[in-house]
């Protein structure tokens, strides 16, 4: 059984997602030729944090809805979940079948779940979900995630090399990465998906061709 890999980045009114935010996610499945982006109204208007926003470029007018282009642009998650769940649902695959490729991806990851548990939608969560059959627990499992940071640290481990820096844009530079709009969540994704194949394209022949016997028989 093999995984489908979706590459994911998030921007968000803050740091907590226990406080803040997605105003901003985007996917993208490779395979596929774009990515999907939504752009979502926070809850919890009064936490909102005024460096997040400087960062990510969002306006607070707009993401409030003082504006004809925030109300059209910022939608509420309740209407845009059954969405973003409707488009996973292409791929055919069960939560556990998917991975979540991101830089630093625990970050977006909390943040998704707990928007999925905030709208009391765990039960279609598309990561990593299901419930335990004895106890009736909800189960996530964060070891369906793949960090770039550490990719590269593999890297490092096999060229006894260390580099300075591990932040998205100093590893695009590194490898060579087509830059684009930094600190939104489309352009980030593009870049963390084209960092994520570059280094697996260069590592999955030695990988297929040694390690292929290393499964239980």
């Amino acid at each position: 059984m093999g995984y489908t890999v979706y590459v994911c980045d998030t921007e968000t009114t803050g740091l907590d997602p226990q406080v803040h935010d997605i105003i901003e996610v985007c996917f993208w499945r490779i395979g596929d030729d774009e990515s999907k982006t939504w752009c979502l109204k926070p809850v919890n208007v009064d936490d909102i944090s005024d460096e997040a926003l400087h960062v990510n470029k969002h306006k607070r007018e707009d993401i409030l809805h003082l504006t004809e282009e925030g109300r059209e642009k910022y939608l509420l998650a309740e209407d845009t979940l059954p969405e973003i769940e409707m488009w996973f649902m292409e791929d055919g695959a069960a939560a556990e079948e998917r991975i979540f490729v991101g830089q630093n991806p625990k970050f977006d990851y909390d943040f998704l779940l707990d928007l999925w548990k905030r709208n009391n939608s765990s039960d279609t969560f598309p990561f990593g979900y299901w419930r335990d059959s004895r106890t009736g627990k909800e189960r996530f499992n964060v070891g369906y995630l793949i960090d770039t940071i550490n990719l590269a640290r593999i890297v490092d481990l096999c060229t006894d090399k260390r580099r300075p820096y591990y932040n998205l844009m100093s590893l695009v530079k590194d490898y060579g990465v087509t830059r684009a709009t930094a600190h939104r969540a489309d352009g980030d994704t593009k870049m963390t998906k084209e960092l994520f194949e570059k280094i697996i394209g260069v590592i999955k022949g030695p990988i297929v061709e040694g390690l292929s016997d290393c499964y239980p028989k």
